[in-house]
């Protein structure tokens, strides 16, 4: 009678695996059908989520089947792995542009977002497109991202935060507990300032209750997944920003990968580019099937996880953990050597 409660609860744990396993690749198929319905937007057929990921993450981006029906029509070189045109990216711009009408001009006047920086603004722009539902146009995005703020991904607010025993080593109980309360103090001031202009209809009932909540989940998803980018798109000239890049922002960590790149829409393969760009690409991001300094190009299997480098030099292990979640062996490695 034992052996049998046995089987039934392993059986029951393997059906709910397996649920959650669909449930996961529908969100990334309609995501995927999304991107490609914008002008520019393509996605290689054979990716999909590899759930645990090789690097040892939860979840990753990878090469989940062989089968390629159509050609790429992106690359001479077939190594693009997909495009994420700037017209399905949260950005400064569109934070701007889409914030600046919902609050009254006089609190404009007092509290001008011009002054808020990169990651602010797409901290209030990522909770007003989840409070949008499905009218917004990013909800293919949003349904991809954790429900809850512990699930986001940042390290303070991580479900092993509270457990200090599951910290890293290079990391402090006192670092965790200085960077939650920044956190607070950050989403609170937000929500007195900006929280009852932003759309809440499909917000949690507990967010609705506490703005600061919402404002919460979005400083967490936007500090683990915020993406270094040109300020203006396209213009490397004009400065470095931050943008919430839908797909790529799946691809794990890995310091031996190439990184991202972005296109500023003159680049021809004649030149030596890899891609001839229309004018309509500028801020497009990319991910190609390169690994290495050199950029090489690699062949592709079943189960390969397609990783980047999120060249953050000036990290370190506590802003890592803080803001990622994780400590990447090259940092503690660098630890061990001092």
């Amino acid at each position: 009678m034992h052996g049998h409660i046995e089987i039934t609860i392993s059986i029951l744990l393997l059906s709910c695996l397996v649920a959650q396993v669909s449930a996961a690749d529908r969100v990334f198929q309609a995501l995927r059908k999304t991107i490609e319905k914008i002008p520019g937007g393509y996605v290689d057929e054979r990716l999909g989520l590899l759930s645990p990921a090789p690097c040892g993450a939860a979840r990753g981006l990878g090469i989940v089947s062989s089968k390629r029906k159509k050609q790429t029509a992106v690359s001479e070189n077939d190594d693009v792995l997909f495009k994420i045109p700037v017209e399905y990216q949260l950005t400064r711009q569109l934070a701007l542009s889409t914030l600046t009408s919902l609050i009254p001009p006089d609190v404009l006047q007092r509290l001008p977002l011009e002054e808020l920086d990169d990651a602010a603004l797409l901290v209030l722009l990522l909770a007003h497109e989840k409070g949008l539902g499905k009218k917004s146009k990013f909800k293919a995005y949003i349904d991809t991202l954790s429900d809850s703020v512990d699930g986001s991904g940042c390290g303070w607010a991580s479900e092993g935060a509270g457990d200090f025993r599951k910290l890293p080593r290079e990391v402090d109980p006192e670092d965790v507990e200085a960077g939650l309360a920044y956190a607070h103090r950050v989403s609170t001031g937000m929500a007195s300032d900006y929280g009852e202009y932003l759309s809440k209809s499909a917000w949690p009932k507990q967010w609705k209750e506490d703005t600061s909540q919402a404002l919460l989940w979005a400083l967490c998803t936007v500090s683990s997944r915020g993406t270094a980018a040109n300020q203006i798109p396209g213009d490397s000239e004009g400065g470095t920003g931050i943008r919430l890049v839908p797909l790529a922002d799946m691809a794990n960590h890995d310091l031996l990968s190439a990184g991202f790149i972005e296109l500023s829409g003159h680049e021809t393969v004649a030149d030596g580019g890899f891609v001839d760009a229309k004018v309509n690409d500028a801020g497009t991001f990319v991910i190609r099937a390169v690994w290495g300094a050199d950029w090489k190009t690699k062949a592709l299997d079943v189960g390969d996880e397609i990783t980047v480098n999120y060249n953050l030099p000036y990290y370190g292990a506590v802003d890592w953990y803080l803001s990622l979640g994780f400590v990447p062996p090259e940092v503690s490695e660098q630890k061990d050597e001092l």
